[in-house]
């Protein structure tokens, strides 16, 4: 629809005002990539612990027969 319409001309814009330059944040995306590696690491642990449960269910049920 606007394929024809350069930017810029009035009508494309969603604003009137001009946009401020994006910055990147770089505090909150390290912290994004710490929380992120330390919730997969809760999740491989916690992984770990039920397969642990699991296997000595298992032998259990095997020894007491």
């Amino acid at each position: 629809m606007w394929a024809g319409v350069p930017a810029g001309e009035p009508g494309r814009m969603a604003t009137t005002h001009p946009h401020q330059p994006l910055r990147e944040h770089d505090t909150a995306s390290l912290g994004a990539v710490v929380t992120a590696g330390v919730i997969l690491v809760a999740l491989l642990v916690g992984a770990a612990v039920l397969v642990a449960q699991v296997v000595d269910v298992v032998i259990w049920s095997f020894t007491t027969t």
